[in-house]
């Protein structure tokens, strides 16, 4: 094998070193709603502000879920009804506990305007989202799922602008923000221990964090691991090519 050679598969091998890592520390995956063919349709409000783009009605999420045992033994999805969703509702298998007498659940999510209380810590940029959950015959239902058994929310912001903003639910002592994490262009992601309202909130002070953007903690440790490989490399590389030469 030539020093030529070499060089070129060790190069090569940085290059995919370089996009492993990339895919890695990448703040976002591939949204599914956007793209050609498949753009999403403008964000649609309750009560629309003057710069809304569209005065069409937002629609709601409905799900209707078998129950054995007290609780939900299948996972499910419940989808409001744009394109693409303006929320999607992910109950896991075990999500709910309800009464031994309950067969089903059903969950609903409504579309409302924000009204007070509102945040402090910042703006309410999409609707407030209300989720239920009530067994056959009335029955109350708790969410007791954790880990992989915990529902989720992701919701679609009106626009794609960053910071992003993030998700809050509100409680009886005020709206409290939830670990958010952005999954497409202007789709975000938060775990949903709580029925509810949910909202996407814009924070006053992008020091407070926010749901988007590039991750500098993590992509500044990848560059820097990087660039270390690539001066080993260099070196073992010229280390090889002088060896080579002498021999």
């Amino acid at each position: 094998m030539t020093v030529t050679t070499r060089k070129r598969r060790c190069w090569l091998g940085v290059a995919a070193s370089g996009l492993v890592l990339a895919w890695a520390v990448a703040p976002a995956t591939i949204p599914i709603y956007d793209g050609i063919g498949n753009p999403d349709e403008p964000y649609r409000y309750v009560n629309p502000p003057s710069s809304a783009k569209t005065t069409k009605t937002p629609g709601d999420a409905r799900a209707v879920l078998p129950v054995r045992n007290g609780t939900n033994p299948n996972g499910q999805y419940a989808n409001t009804g744009e394109s693409g969703p303006q929320l999607s509702y992910y109950l896991p298998g075990n999500a709910y506990h309800l009464p031994a007498s309950a067969t089903s659940v059903t969950v609903t999510v409504k579309p409302l305007a924000p009204s007070a209380p509102l945040p402090k810590d910042g703006t309410i940029v999409t609707n407030v989202y209300r989720i239920a959950a009530v067994g056959n015959g009335g029955q109350p239902v708790q969410v007791t799922g954790s880990g992989p058994s915990e529902p989720s929310l992701q919701m679609r912001a009106p626009d794609a602008r960053q910071p992003g903003p993030v998700f809050e639910h509100l409680t009886p002592s005020g709206w409290v923000r939830a670990r958010t994490i952005r999954v497409a262009v202007d789709v975000y992601q938060a775990q949903a221990p709580t029925l509810g309202d949910w909202a996407l909130v814009r924070l006053k002070s992008t020091a407070a964090g926010g749901g988007g953007g590039i991750k500098w903690a993590l992509l500044g440790p990848g560059i820097a691991l990087l660039v270390v490989a690539v001066i080993v490399l260099t070196v073992r590389m010229r280390r090889t090519g002088a060896s080579a030469v002498d021999g």
